[in-house]
């Protein structure tokens, strides 16, 4: 009897000191989680207060678009970068760029799509890319990119721009310094004269288009 009861003892003991060991580790887990949380959000914190606390110059300077060094940034440049994984966003932000915009330089390339990106950011406008650039495609020439309501079939036949737009789809869609519009939300091509412009403040001229923001 006295036999079974020190097996017993022992297998509670054991029992006891392994729960005890459980929640303590469960505790130091939870506790580095928390650490690490905390780390990252000063880290965050920290990076966001320093571009923050750049001027204009300095971020031109980091996105390559300095005096549009060429050597930094040019069309060669995304070439000899490795073809991205496609994503459903990259292809709506790909697709609207080459139909709005692949005729342009790469600065005007850019800026069509830093406007896309601006919108997605934007509480007036859907929170995802597909979503910016399809608005209002079901009425007939009264959506916010015209190739997607002229009633005309578009296809993409020049692959070597759409796969070098890809790829500058991809930089937009990481986090960068979005500068060339200055926070524009809207465009229209030069050729136009929209009445809508005249509500809204110009923030720039870039190749064939012309760019603004709310007031």
């Amino acid at each position: 009897m006295k036999i079974y009861f020190l097996i017993f003892f022992k297998i509670f003991f054991i029992l006891f000191f392994n729960t005890l060991y459980s929640e303590e580790l469960k505790n130091s887990i939870e506790e580095r989680k928390t650490d690490t949380y905390a780390f990252l959000q000063d880290f965050i914190n920290s990076d966001l207060i320093f571009i923050s606390s750049l001027g204009q110059n300095s971020l031109k300077n980091f996105s390559g678009f300095s005096d549009l060094d060429e050597g930094k940034f040019s069309f060669e440049t995304i070439d000899n970068f490795p073809k991205p994984r496609q994503t459903s966003e990259m292809k709506c932000l790909a697709e609207a760029i080459y139909f709005e915009a692949r005729g342009e330089a790469l600065e005007g390339q850019y800026a069509v799509g830093e406007v896309i990106i601006n919108r997605v950011l934007s509480k007036d406008f859907p929170n995802s890319v597909c979503g910016v650039i399809s608005e209002g495609a079901n009425r007939l020439n009264a959506c916010q990119f015209s190739y997607n309501c002229d009633g005309k079939l578009e296809t993409i036949t020049e692959k070597k721009i759409y796969e070098r737009i890809l790829k500058l789809s991809q930089m937009l869609l990481e986090p960068s310094a979005r500068f060339l519009t200055s926070g524009a939300t809207f465009y229209h091509s030069k050729l136009v004269s929209p009445s809508w412009s005249k509500k809204f403040i110009k923030t720039n001229e870039i190749g064939n288009h012309v760019f603004y923001k709310l007031p």
